[in-house]
Parts: C-alpha cells; sequence; structure tokens
C-alpha cells in the first residue's frame, strides 16, 4: 500500500504531501484520528486533508483511513509486536517511555470524542431499561468493570457470556427496547463483531466503545465513543479505554445523584448485611 501511495504522491501539492509523510511516520497514531484532528497535528485544513484522501484515490477520508487501518492490521498481529518489542535495537523502552505514551493515549480521548457524543452516551445508559455488555477476549476485563458500575447505579444490566457454550441463546431475547454497549479493540473479536450485527438486526440501541469511527463496530452502532489503545508491548494498552468507560460512570452518577444515591444506599444495606467487605473493627474484635 505504501509504495502504490508514494507513486500516487507526485501529483501532491507540498502540503499533502507533508500530511503524507506524517501518516507514515506515525502511522499508529494516524489510523485514531478524525480528518480534523489530523490537520491540527499537520497544520492543514479539514479541507486539505479530505482533498489528500480524493487525490489518493478514495472516496473521502473515512474510506482511506479504513484503508490505512487494515494495513496497520496487518503488520500488528500479536506476533509480530512481540518480535518488534524482543528487537530491541535500543535497549529497552525506559518507564516514562511506555507511561508517556500511556499518558497521550488519554491526553488523546479529548480529541477522538466530542462532547455531544459523550452525553449522548450517558443519556441513553441512563433512559435504557435493560443493557446487555458485550466485550469478549481482552474486552471482557473492560465489560466486566462497565458491568459492575452499572449495577452500582442500580441499572438492570448484564454481560454477554460466551464460556457456557451458549452464546446465542442468550441474544435471542433482544429487541429495540434493549441497548447494547459492545466494546472491541484490534485485533477486533469476530464474535464480538458478529453478536453486535444480530443484535442490530434486533432493532437494539447499539452503543460502541472501540479504539475508531472506522472500526468493525462503528458500522452497526448508532453512538461510538473512542479511545486509542496504543502500546509499545505485544498488547493493546487499555489505560485510555478504561478511563472513558470511568469517566462515563463518574458523570452519570453526577448528573443523577438522587438516583445514585439511592442505589447506593441499598447496596450498602446488603454488603453490610452479608458482611461481603473487610471491616477493621470486627476482625480485631475476632483477633485473640
Amino acid at each position: 500500500m505504501k509504495d502504490l501511495l508514494i507513486k500516487k504522491s507526485e501529483q501532491l501539492t507540498a502540503s499533502q504531501k507533508r500530511v503524507l509523510k506524517y501518516i507514515f511516520n506515525n502511522l499508529e497514531e494516524s489510523v485514531f484520528l478524525t480528518a480534523s484532528a489530523l490537520g491540527k497535528k499537520t497544520g492543514v485544513s479539514e479541507a486539505t486533508i479530505i482533498r489528500l484522501a480524493q487525490a489518493l484515490g478514495f472516496s473521502g477520508f473515512p474510506t482511506f483511513q479504513k484503508d490505512l487501518r487494515r494495513h496497520f492490521q496487518e503488520r500488528v498481529t500479536t506476533v509480530s509486536r512481540l518480535e518488534k518489542a524482543l528487537k530491541n535495537p535500543e535497549g529497552s523502552k525506559s518507564f516514562f517511555d511506555i507511561l508517556n505514551l500511556e499518558i497521550k493515549n488519554i491526553t488523546m480521548l479529548t480529541e477522538t470524542n466530542t462532547i455531544k457524543t459523550f452525553e449522548t452516551a450517558v443519556a441513553q445508559l441512563w433512559k435504557a431499561r435493560k443493557i446487555l455488555i458485550i466485550g469478549l477476549r481482552s474486552a471482557f476485563s473492560l465489560a466486566v468493570y462497565l458491568k459492575f458500575g452499572l449495577r452500582f447505579l442500580g441499572k438492570d444490566v448484564s454481560q454477554l457470556e460466551p464460556m457456557c457454550g451458549d452464546m446465542w441463546d442468550q441474544l435471542v431475547s433482544l429487541g429495540p427496547k434493549n441497548l447494547v454497549v459492545a466494546i472491541s479493540f484490534p485485533r477486533y473479536a469476530r464474535m464480538t463483531i458478529n453478536a453486535t450485527a444480530y443484535a442490530k438486526e434486533r432493532h437494539c440501541r447499539i452503543l460502541s466503545i472501540t479504539d475508531s469511527l472506522v472500526s468493525p463496530l462503528a458500522t452497526y452502532s448508532d453512538w461510538t465513543l473512542t479511545a486509542p489503545c496504543q502500546s509499545y508491548s505485544y498488547m493493546d494498552s487499555f489505560t485510555a479505554p478504561m478511563s472513558l468507560i470511568h469517566l462515563l460512570l463518574t458523570v452519570m452518577s453526577l448528573e443523577n445523584p438522587n438516583q445514585s444515591l439511592s442505589a447506593f444506599k441499598k447496596l450498602e444495606e446488603i454488603w453490610d448485611r452479608e458482611d461481603v467487605y473487610f471491616s477493621p473493627s470486627v476482625e480485631n474484635h475476632l483477633l485473640p
């Protein structure tokens, strides 16, 4: 793909060539950026970014970015990531290198999402009577965290459990009253994509949490929140996705304080009754 684009770049303007060079030098970042954000990074207008995509033979920037993503995914298999980490020509990445990339991932949340979409997501989560979370493989951990957070707020929420062998049975009863939250990041789990597509067929509302607006999940989603997951490791970083989910839950609790407090009080009552959490006073009393 790169060789093909280099040939076509002979017909580009100086500004467009500068953008293309930036993309190739920062591919892992560029596949996550909107046309507007990429324009800001390279000092050109959003219109220039769109014209660049068209000059390269694409119908628009989303199509160009989708092709970039396919090219990117081809070279970031788990094996290739590990090989890249082990080559290590300049010594290991330092603690601060890795930490700064995590900070960059979190900072990019403001560039890859709009306040309107975030607020809509919060409103839809509160509005939904029944919520199903679909997050498989490594994203399963994110789904568990979101499920617990929503339950603390008193929401009727369940999580797709593939281990029991009856995954599709769990989806049959879905309908227009359901909100499905689908979570997946490269290399997107096929089962998550298929389950989300089926939920769409069942006329569910779909909120996706993924890495980009050209993610396969976005195709089926009514609302898409994005979080970059760049990493020096063979594994994606979930620092930004976890931060995004934490932001959703925090804003939800603050926007509906009475309902949140009511739910928390009920939980505290049953936790106390069933002795769910460690209590220093009780434990000390039991010591000889």
